[in-house]
């Protein structure tokens, strides 16, 4: 049977959940976040933007210098801008508006007719602004270039659901951080493209995962530490598994039920000794994954045998801060400007406190 079937037709408005960004319309607000401002200034400088899409992504298991992986890199480059762009049409004023949206659905509709997603969610986690992008733009389309991007979203979705079909349950992809970019990319896609029956099944994916993914420590019992963490031997790691599920809370909190919210907490408040440089933990020393030893020969600085630097989890907490006010307390200090463009517009979007949700 084709899944396809099963999911239900989308509608004009967007399905995300967007957080204060419908106050800062400029016919409703009298002041607008300074990040927000700035993202009008990255859109008004890539009103020239020409996008170069290409058919296939190479960033799972090639070397930095990999002529695909270079390929990849160059051609997600635009995709903050275009996100920012997305935001400053529904946001700024004319004529920057109105410019901001031709360029935004110019750039998507080329991604979305050169590029077939794969499923593979070490790659296609990127795609995530672009999908959040035409969910703020699409109800601003005609019909026809407003259904090419929404399949295009849902594609991703099934995609997903494809790559991971013939992986057996103890697949460590299913337990470690390819699942969790797994699960955002879902539930973005799904939700974009109006997916109601795949977004239905998130909530029981996300707790089967939060099984899994949070693990026993010394004491034989979870104590926020994840797979990846035991897998990688690095935080880094940790905090890959733990980020996706963070975003997922503040674009679809809906999905997110309680117990899974409490392991995410867990996994944040199992970074805060080495955040706060009350313990020191040495990267990948221990790793049982052959690919970090070859990415560390190649001289990848994020590979290294080192102790682990704090700064390292700014942009997770700086994220997290909205949905988990438990953390503000020893997050205090990463409250600055120094962050890429895209980390502070979803913080001024978010903003803290997070909406009030019913955790289920």
């Amino acid at each position: 049977m084709d899944t396809r079937a099963q999911g239900v037709a989308v509608t004009a408005s967007p399905r995300l959940d967007w957080g204060l960004l419908a106050r800062f319309d400029l016919a409703h607000a009298t002041s607008m976040p300074t990040d927000l401002v700035r993202s009008w200034q990255v859109a008004q400088e890539s009103l020239g933007l020409v996008v170069q899409p290409i058919d296939r992504f190479e960033l799972a298991g090639t070397l930095n210098g990999h002529p695909g992986h270079v390929r990849s890199d160059e051609a997600k480059r635009p995709f903050g801008a275009i996100f920012a762009l997305a935001v400053a049409s529904q946001t700024a004023a004319e004529p920057l508006r109105q410019e901001s949206l031709r360029t935004a659905a110019a750039a998507l509709l080329a991604w979305a007719r050169v590029y077939p997603p794969t499923g593979n969610p070490i790659n296609e986690r990127f795609f995530v602004p672009l999908l959040q992008a035409a969910d703020l733009i699409g109800a601003d389309l005609d019909a026809g270039d407003r259904r090419t991007l929404l399949d295009w979203a849902g594609e991703f979705a099934y995609a997903g659901d494809k790559f991971y079909a013939p992986k057996a349950y103890r697949n460590t992809a299913r337990m470690n951080n390819w699942m969790a970019w797994r699960l955002l990319v879902r539930t973005v896609a799904a939700t974009v493209g109006g997916l109601a029956s795949l977004r239905a099944e998130l909530s029981d994916q996300l707790i089967q995962f939060a099984s899994r993914n949070y693990i026993a420590g010394p004491s034989g019992q979870p104590d926020g530490r994840t797979y990846d963490f035991r897998q990688r031997d690095a935080l880094n790691y940790h905090l890959a598994a733990v980020q996706p599920l963070v975003e997922i809370l503040l674009y679809a909190p809906d999905v997110v039920s309680t117990d899974v919210r409490s392991a995410v907490l867990s996994g944040l408040e199992f970074v805060r000794p080495y955040f706060l440089r009350q313990r020191q933990h040495v990267e990948f020393a221990s790793t049982t994954v052959p690919f970090d030893l070859a990415r560390r020969d190649d001289g990848n600085p994020v590979f290294q045998h080192a102790p682990w630097d704090p700064a390292r989890g700014r942009v997770l907490l700086r994220l997290a801060r909205p949905a988990f006010p438990e953390i503000r307390p020893w997050t205090d200090d990463i409250v600055d400007a120094r962050y890429d463009p895209r980390t502070k517009l979803l913080a001024a979007i978010y903003g803290e406190p997070l909406r009030s949700a019913e955790w289920r």
